[in-house]
This record gives C-alpha cells, sequence and structure tokens, in this order.
C-alpha cells in the first residue's frame, strides 16, 4: 500500500522536474545560447571592422607624402585608405549588408594633417530575428595624424666614396629617398660634407625636383668633416624654428670623420707673415685605413655647388708660411687645435676618443690624434644637437626634439672604415646600451654592409621617419 503510493508521487515529481526542465531550456537556455550567437557574431565583425579602418587610416596618413599639393595629396589619402579598408573587409564579409565607407583626409592644426575613416554596416541577427530583430548595425571610426617633416639630409661626399664605386649608388638611394616625402607639406633641404661642407639646398617646401637634381650631380671627393656638416644642419632646423613640426637629421657616410674646422694658434717661431689665427680644416692624409701625416688648412666651404672637381682648396692667408709650399708642414707653423671648434663643439667633452695635448690645446703632429678629436667632435655636435642647445648663429635659439638617423656604409676603400658606435651614439640608437652620451630623443643607425643595401638603409630610415609623422 505504501508502495503504491510512494511510486506514484514519484512518477508525478518525474514529470514536473520534466516540465520545468524543458520550460528552462525553451525559455533560459535557448534564449541564452541564441544571444550568445548574436552577440559572439556583433563582437567578431566589430573588432575586424576596426581592424580595417585602423589599417585605412594608417596606410591614408602615409599617403600624404605623394602628390604635387595638398589637394593632390589628400586624394590621394583617401583613396588610399579606402582602398586598405577595402582589401581588409570585402564588401559582404561576414554575411554583413549595407557597408558604408568614408575616408576623409583634413588639416587640424599648423604642421598636422590627419586621415579620418567612417565605417557602418548592417550585422544579420539570428536568435533576435524571433522578435522581429533582423540586423544590428555597427559603426566604427578611426583617425590617424601625420606631422609635417622637416629634415636636413647630410651626405658624405668624401673621396673615398669615388674610390670604392659607392658614389653613384648613394646618388641613386637618395633620391630614393627624398620622393617618399611630401612637396607643398613637408621641408627638406641637403648639406654635403667632404673635406669642406656646404648647405647645397636650404630647406624648403618645394624641393624634389631641385634636390633630386643637385644629387644627382654630387662629385664625391676630400675629407670627413662630420662635426661642421652636423651643426650646420641643425643650424638650417633652428632657423626654421617649428617645433610643431617633426625635426629630424639624416646623417649619411662611409667612414670615420677625419677633419675639423677650429681657428688655430700660430707658432711664435712660423714664418707665417701673419700670425692672426688660421681659420681652416685640418685633415689627415691615409694610407689604406691609417692616417700617415697631417696636410695644410683648407677653407671650410665648398667654393661652388656641385659637381665639384675639388674641395681642398688650401687657405688665403698663408704668405710665408711652411705649409704654403708644403701642406704636409702644417704642424711646423700652428701651436695645436683649440679644444673646442669654430661651431662650439668639443673636441674632448664626450672622451668617445682618447686625445694627446700640447700646450693649452691638442696635439695636430699626431695624424691619429687628428682622427682621434674629429671624432669626438662629431660625436659631441650630435649630442648638443638631441639636447637642443642654443646656438650663437641663431642669436642663441635653439629647437628641443631634433631626431637623428645615422647610416653607415661598409666594404669602403682606403682610407676609410665606417665607426658603428660612434652612428649609434649619434643617433642615440636603442641598441646601444649604455649610451655614455645618451640624450634626447632615440634616433637609429642603419649599416649597408654593401651599396647594394644602401637603397634599403634609406627607406628603413624613410619609415621610420614617416612612423613617427603619423
Amino acid at each position: 500500500m505504501f508502495a503504491c503510493c510512494s511510486e506514484s508521487a514519484s512518477r508525478k515529481r518525474k514529470g514536473y522536474v520534466l516540465v520545468f526542465g524543458s520550460l528552462i531550456i525553451a525559455l533560459i537556455l535557448v534564449p541564452i545560447a541564441g544571444l550568445a550567437v548574436d552577440l559572439g557574431l556583433t563582437y567578431l565583425v566589430q573588432s575586424r571592422l576596426w581592424a580595417a579602418a585602423d589599417a585605412a587610416t594608417v596606410a591614408g596618413a602615409g599617403a600624404l607624402g605623394r602628390g604635387a599639393d595638398d589637394a593632390a595629396q589628400r586624394a590621394n589619402a583617401e583613396a588610399t585608405a579606402d582602398s586598405y579598408f577595402s582589401a581588409n573587409f570585402p564588401s559582404g564579409s561576414l554575411r554583413t549588408t549595407n557597408l558604408q565607407v568614408t575616408s576623409t583626409a583634413t588639416t587640424d592644426a599648423t604642421h598636422i594633417r590627419s586621415v579620418t575613416t567612417t565605417a557602418s554596416l548592417s550585422v544579420p541577427l539570428i536568435f533576435l530575428r524571433m522578435f522581429h530583430v533582423n540586423t544590428q548595425s555597427i559603426q566604427v571610426t578611426s583617425k590617424a595624424t601625420r606631422r609635417d617633416v622637416n629634415l636636413m639630409i647630410i651626405m658624405d661626399r668624401s673621396g673615398s666614396l669615388s674610390a670604392s664605386g659607392a658614389c653613384t649608388p648613394l646618388k641613386a638611394a637618395a633620391v630614393n629617398f627624398v620622393d617618399k616625402f611630401a612637396d607643398g607639406r613637408d621641408v627638406l633641404g641637403l648639406i654635403t660634407f667632404g673635406t669642406s661642407s656646404r648647405v647645397d639646398f636650404a630647406p624648403a617646401m618645394t624641393f624634389k625636383a631641385s634636390l633630386e637634381a643637385i644629387l644627382n650631380n654630387v662629385n664625391c671627393t676630400g675629407g670627413t668633416n662630420s662635426a661642421q656638416a652636423l651643426w650646420q644642419g641643425y643650424q638650417q632646423l633652428v632657423a626654421l624654428n617649428q617645433s610643431g613640426a617633426l625635426n629630424a637629421i639624416v646623417f649619411f657616410t662611409d667612414g670615420r670623420p677625419t677633419a675639423i674646422n677650429e681657428n688655430f694658434p700660430v707658432s711664435a717661431g712660423s714664418p707665417c707673415q701673419s700670425h692672426t689665427s688660421k681659420q681652416g680644416v685640418l685633415t689627415p692624409g691615409y694610407n689604406q685605413n691609417v692616417p700617415v701625416s697631417v696636410l695644410g688648412l683648407y677653407v671650410s666651404a665648398a667654393p661652388q655647388a656641385p659637381p665639384l672637381a675639388s674641395d681642398q682648396t688650401v687657405i688665403t692667408n698663408k704668405n710665408g708660411c711652411n705649409f704654403s709650399q708644403n701642406q704636409s708642414r702644417v704642424a711646423n707653423d700652428l701651436q695645436n687645435a683649440p679644444t673646442t671648434d669654430y661651431w662650439g663643439n668639443s673636441l674632448t667633452a664626450t672622451g668617445y676618443r682618447s686625445v694627446t695635448y700640447s700646450g693649452a690645446g691638442l696635439n695636430i703632429a699626431d695624424p691619429q690624434n687628428v682622427e682621434n678629436f674629429s671624432t669626438n667632435a662629431a660625436d659631441h655636435a650630435a649630442l648638443r644637437i638631441r639636447r637642443g642647445d642654443p646656438d650663437p648663429s641663431q642669436g642663441n635659439r635653439s629647437l628641443a626634439g631634433v631626431s637623428i638617423y645615422t647610416i653607415g656604409l661598409g666594404g669602403a676603400t682606403a682610407g676609410t672604415t665606417v665607426d658603428d658606435v660612434l652612428l649609434k651614439r649619434m643617433a642615440n640608437d636603442p641598441s646601444l646600451t649604455p649610451n655614455p652620451v645618451a640624450a634626447g630623443n632615440q634616433g637609429r643607425y642603419f649599416y649597408a654592409a654593401n651599396t647594394q643595401d644602401l637603397d634599403q638603409a634609406f627607406l628603413q630610415v624613410a619609415s621610420e621617419v614617416l612612423r613617427l609623422a603619423k
């Protein structure tokens, strides 16, 4: 009797469990699963839409460098952004509908432009169709900015480049580099240096045709006056006085610094008719990679624009001096090298290369010592630039935030070997740890093992500069 009643109650309880279980599945679990599917699909579409919009704006900002004027550059940027979006999210992807994409290039502020991509579409829903909700609308907006670039190209044109056959490939790589920047927005200038240096093209917004013509006519001759060229490049950027732009220097060389521009004191026993200090460029001669003599004082500015037959013109204030007849006898006329060059760069402050003294200055009779203190001057010039030191020739104005990028070419011939550590120090390259002269922005050093690598090295610098501009 009791067993019978107990069995009936048990069956009733099982029925209730089955009913409630079915209701839970139908009213709770199925809707939750359906919502999860709809939400998951919506999230997936939104994520891919964001990624496509981000890729579009970054590519569009990069394309702001293409075109003869601002209108053409904006059109290129918008077309590039739309193209990149379509490549990453074709119409109809993931069964979406009503895709609308708009890319717009605008000027946001002085020296700053941007590309904005807005995309919207409809996502098909599954579960919510039961409630007459067939689609979910999604819209995303992505924006990438590009700062205008003020860039000084400081390019070695020393004789070793001609001897190694690198002069022509270098010019081609530099021309290709210039083409990556935007006429009418970016500002580019050029300084070439050998024994002397000169501003071959003052920074300007319209630069491509002129710069490319000058670069194609460069003749490689002379020594390597790195410190002077660096400081002259900084002077050009300071004169622009545009802190809102991305200010940068690209420095190329195939060897060690070998020249210094100073006011050299004349020895009391020198036969020079005038014993006033002699301003000029002192440089050693080489046998293979070994400095073997100290040559006479040359003028510090190239006598003309490229092409140069030579930039080794002895200074005019030389009457009666030993070096007026024999350049290798300059040490017979001069007391020493002052510890600061003509541009205010120290020959000793960074201590990168050891130097020897002669009285109050540095020994110029030892050609290796001349190379060493010329190297220190270049090291200090780069440090001063990255710190944003005042420039006396510009009323002690300064410019903070200048980035330096260096390119070193290996495989050169007699008289030069690129100094990788120096070029990393100059750029404040993050791979050099510790860096005793770390200051200011970090740049990068790129090594080209041979002339075939030159174009790639310059393109890597362009990518770095344009990446920071965006």
